[in-house]
């Protein structure tokens, strides 16, 4: 039961976890997100939450978006930032910035009655100079994880996670859950 609303996760996760015959199935909770200066205490946080009120095994994951020639600013505050800043605000954020760099640290968490499995990944990207695209996630239209050829706000138009062709926790977890559970 993969505990999450965002349907470009839900489909990058099916994407990885496919392969292994593991068949997800997306549970929409209405969870109080803390807000915490790591995304791994987020996410953490998060599963013990919805395994509580599901009373059976759950994954729940957690993006944090860092971006090194900000000091790894935004991290666990992507979403927030996301509601506030318009494609245009991160350009400007992001103009003057030598490190074009931004690294996308994927959190998968598998928790059950026995405790929790931790998966962690990071992502490089690069920022665009230019937006690209339309998403419902601001940032996505200046990042792209393929030396800028395609913006992932141009994946999501198509319905796609810009990062489903790339390694990501899903594939750990699969690999995992595959051993330990099936």
């Amino acid at each position: 039961m993969y505990v999450t609303g965002n349907p470009i996760k839900f489909h990058q996760a099916m994407a990885a976890c496919a392969p292994a015959a593991i068949n997800l199935q997306q549970t929409k909770l209405a969870i109080h997100e803390i807000q915490a200066e790591t995304g791994e205490l987020v996410a953490r946080d998060k599963a013990a939450k919805a395994f509580a009120i599901l009373n059976k095994p759950v994954v729940v994951s957690d993006d944090s978006w860092m971006i090194p020639g900000l000091n790894n600013f935004p991290g666990p505050y992507m979403k927030s930032m996301n509601d506030w800043f318009t494609p245009q605000d991160w350009l400007r954020l992001t103009s003057s910035l030598t490190d074009r760099r931004i690294i996308l640290r994927q959190i998968v968490v598998y928790q059950d009655a026995d405790g929790q499995q931790l998966f962690i990944l990071d992502i490089p990207g690069i920022l665009l100079h230019e937006t690209r695209g339309v998403s419902a996630y601001a940032h996505a239209t200046i990042t792209s994880f393929d030396n800028g050829t395609t913006s992932n706000a141009e994946h999501h138009q198509e319905g796609k996670s810009a990062a489903e062709k790339l390694r990501s926790p899903w594939h750990d977890f699969a690999a995992w859950y595959g051993k330990e559970k099936l």
